[in-house]
């Protein structure tokens, strides 16, 4: 069933509480550990409008997964201190190469978060996560959100070692997917 149909009114990609996905435009597909990613993303934010537009085949780092995207213009919201997002997303003025991008590369993807997972669910893993990176993991395993959405039912009932184990294979999951 798809999201328009189910009513969904929480967006997936920016559901609150300090989390944030951008999973589907490469924010994990860096060969770089997690904290030199999020310094990345800081610095296009902070250099952010002066950086030049490129499409995603432009990108100038070294990536995870040599086939999948990896845009250039994911980085921190400079209005919500941790979350990623596109920065040229919200341009007033964006062009027509820009909007050529919106069509041809981000109006093609498809997040089953959107469809298979319900505002409570995401909420769970928004509040059990709070950030972009293992939020972001967490949310496309969608099996894994309600399994310990229902067998927990909150956030601060998940014990602190059972959160460390999942954090773990979740990036184990994204290593073996490259079969690093």
């Amino acid at each position: 069933m798809r999201h328009e149909e189910r009513n969904t009114t929480l967006n997936r990609c920016r559901p609150g509480h300090g989390a944030s996905c951008a999973l589907c435009c490469g924010s994990h597909n860096y060969t770089r550990a997690p904290e030199q990613i999020g310094d990345l993303f800081y610095e296009r934010a902070c250099l952010h409008p002066q950086l030049p537009f490129r499409y995603q085949e432009g990108s100038t780092e070294t990536k995870l997964f040599a086939d999948a995207m990896q845009c250039p213009h994911v980085g921190m919201d400079s209005s919500d201190a941790g979350c990623v997002c596109c920065l040229i997303y919200s341009e007033a003025d964006r062009g027509d190469d820009v909007e050529r991008f919106f069509r041809g590369t981000c109006r093609n993807f498809y997040c089953k978060a959107w469809d298979d997972l319900t505002d409570e669910e995401v909420l769970f893993a928004a509040r059990l996560m709070g950030d972009w990176y293992y939020y972001g993991l967490f949310i496309n395993d969608i099996a894994a959100v309600q399994e310990m959405s229902a067998l927990y039912g909150t956030p601060e009932n998940v014990p602190p070692e059972e959160i460390e184990s999942l954090k773990e294979t979740l990036e184990q999951r994204l290593m073996d997917e490259d079969g690093k």
